[in-house]
């Protein structure tokens, strides 16, 4: 099956979709056809937004409707489009577009509103946990649920949680914490274990529960306002190889604060031996909840106002004091929700809307099978489950279709073994379970398919979405063809440039003007002395010399004519206004000339790409004929002429 050249055509096409449209043909630029629909569509989008009234009126539109058309015509023609840095740059950005169609969007409006009300509260858990790995057996599930609900009915008799948990649980940790975690937040565990974290009353444990690590049982502590984020100052003594002559300095440096002796930031500069932060009196970057380790963080939190400092305590390597500098609030949902997005979109949570989506998608797209797995069965070996499997190259049915959606978009085995290559475990007891396995990954791999096919099809789905992705398409091809065959030439042309500016020397003709000096004192004795300077004809740098620090000094190049309207007719003026002296004149007069093409270059190549443009224009109009449904248009001019 030629699948894959089939899903470029459609590709390539389908963004096209709003284009193609079978509506009223408006005009025709060659063999180019742009509908009625289009050309009004265009018009109107930002006509609100329009300050010129020449860009509203609807002759004039028309003409800048042409042009662009031509160029994007002549832009295709000559296969800009086609380009890898094109195709690539524009790739991107549809998938970015894409995204948001990618997902339930009222799941995930839920998702945000949820993260930010929980991220108003710390949780304070425990947990007990029976492991369980994703690919286990449903006999080795089963295993794993009776042990919890074992477990469960111990904590029901009201044996001690700790007790419970050094005894049954498997987490590895749990030998050091006895089960406990501390303060958590939003997005600090898996979103399964955070909804039950945050569900359950504060004294209480949950009911056992599942996440992709195993079963497990919280046992919610405490609650409280959230920190969110803290800046504190630090003074650190490293431990060294004399633990004990460590903890003697930094009871030292506690006396001498406790006693006022010095700040806590001289301190801190004078004896904390953190490179980072002692130059900065011990001031550290602002953290969050488990950012720091917990010894270090427990103290930190437990500050209450701004200027509290700890007693010494240590970590695993130094001695600290700390003082807190600023507690930070919650942040607005405003402020916060383009990072609540982004985590979202990282976070296991985002496959909710996705998982959402796709019951949509199968609902509507319905798979038809045309294959079986059992052939796929056969050519997975042990290998696969060490990372070591390559699929036979003389599999026979691997341009077979295994399976077609809605229809119309063909999926081969070879495509699902390609899948299964990128997704081989190193997990060997797997093969045991080695049908389940492929199952499940059959199962994702339909929703990947599903979700490609409908990814692929969007413009046709969503109008909105097809007119975005077209317009982005249309600015990036016309800006890369006018890159080309305007500005660059235009930069590289040396000797068109050249003969264009003596030309056109006529118009960079610069009249008259006039140096004009304007200065501003409130000393009397300094506005005196400049005047006088002006009077004299000093030169600039012995007028700056004089103002000094007492004046300001602004000169300006003007058109010689408003230079002595400013001065009342006269070279030189001096006036008080309110407290303040203002002395100002003229130092010199620059005759009307035409500056070097090096001086005005800008100008100058700005207007020569205009004259490209227009000799552009002026070929692309021979090259492409143009076509008016003068019918059309009449009705279109007779709408919004006025």
């Amino acid at each position: 099956m030629k699948r894959f050249g089939y899903v470029l055509l459609l590709f390539s096409l389908s963004f096209m979709v709003y284009a193609q449209n079978k509506g009223e043909i408006l005009m025709k630029l060659g063999d180019k056809e742009i509908t009625a629909e289009e050309f009004e569509y265009m018009y109107t989008k930002n006509l609100d937004l329009v300050q010129d009234p020449q860009q509203k009126d609807i002759d004039y539109y028309k003409d800048l409707f042409i042009n662009y058309k031509l160029q994007l015509v002549d832009a295709e023609a000559k296969d800009y489009h086609k380009s890898w840095s094109f195709k690539s740059e524009f790739n991107r950005y549809r998938r970015e577009l894409a995204e948001k169609y990618l997902s339930d969007p009222a799941i995930k409006d839920r998702l945000l509103k949820e993260a930010y009300e929980r991220m108003k509260k710390d949780v304070k858990v425990a947990h007990i946990m029976t492991m369980l790995s994703r690919s286990a057996t449903p006999q080795d599930t089963l295993k794993a649920y009776n042990k919890i609900q074992k477990i469960y009915k111990q904590l029901q008799k009201g044996l001690p949680f700790e007790q419970v948990a050094l005894k049954y649980s498997e987490d590895p940790s749990v030998k050091e914490n006895k089960g406990h975690l501390g303060w958590i937040n939003v997005f600090h565990t898996v979103y399964p274990f955070e909804t039950v974290a945050y569900e359950t009353p504060a004294g209480s444990y949950s009911k056992p529960f599942r996440t992709k690590y195993g079963y497990h049982i919280v046992w919610k502590e405490a609650e409280r306002p959230a920190v969110y984020r803290i800046q504190v100052a630090q003074i650190v003594v490293l431990k060294g190889n004399d633990p004990e002559a460590a903890k003697q300095k930094i009871e030292s440096i506690y006396e001498q604060l406790i006693r006022g002796e010095d700040s806590f930031e001289n301190l801190a500069k004078r004896f904390s031996e953190d490179k980072v932060t002692a130059p900065k009196g011990g001031l550290m970057a602002p953290f969050g909840l488990r950012e720091k380790v917990e010894a270090f963080e427990s103290q930190a939190f437990a500050l209450k106002n701004p200027g509290d400092y700890s007693r010494p305590f240590q970590t695993h390597n130094a001695w600290h004091i700390i003082k807190l500098v600023k507690k930070y609030p919650v942040p607005s949902f405003k402020d916060i929700k383009p990072e609540l997005e982004k985590k979202i979109a990282r976070d296991d949570r985002s496959k909710l809307g996705r998982r959402k989506l796709l019951e949509k998608l199968r609902r509507e797209f319905p798979i038809e099978m045309k294959g079986s797995l059992k052939p796929v069965y056969a050519i997975i070996d042990r290998n696969f489950f060490n990372r070591q499997w390559n699929y036979p190259k003389d599999f026979k049915k691997a341009n077979d279709v295994l399976f077609i959606i809605n229809k119309v978009y063909p999926v081969t085995y070879r495509d699902f073994i390609n899948f299964l290559y990128r997704r081989q475990t190193n997990d060997p007891e797997a093969y045991k379970r080695k049908k389940s396995v492929i199952d499940r990954l059959f199962e994702e791999f339909t929703d990947d398919q599903l979700l490609k096919y409908y990814e692929t099809h969007l413009e046709e789905f969503y109008p909105e979405f097809a007119r975005t992705v077209k317009e982005y398409y249309e600015g990036l091809l016309l800006f890369n063809y006018k890159t080309k065959e305007i500005w660059e030439k235009a930069l590289q042309d040396t000797l068109g440039l050249q003969k264009f500016y003596e030309t056109n020397k006529h118009k960079y003709v610069q009249k008259d003007k006039a140096r004009f000096v304007f200065i501003q004192t409130s000393d009397k004795k300094s506005a005196n002395k400049l005047y006088k300077a002006l009077k004299k004809r000093k030169s600039l740098k012995k007028i700056m010399q004089i103002a000094g620090t007492k004046a300001v000094v602004d000169v300006k190049i003007l058109d010689k004519n408003k230079a002595f309207e400013q001065l009342d007719g006269k070279l030189y003026l001096k006036q008080k206004q309110d407290n303040k002296y203002i002395v100002k004149g003229i130092t010199d007069i620059i005759p009307e000339h035409v500056p070097g093409l090096d001086t005005i270059r800008g100008k100058v190549m700005s207007d020569y790409q205009t004259y490209l443009e227009k000799q552009l224009l002026d070929n692309l109009k021979k090259k492409y004929p143009v076509t008016i449904n003068e019918q059309a248009w009449n009705r279109i001019r007779a709408k919004y002429k006025n």
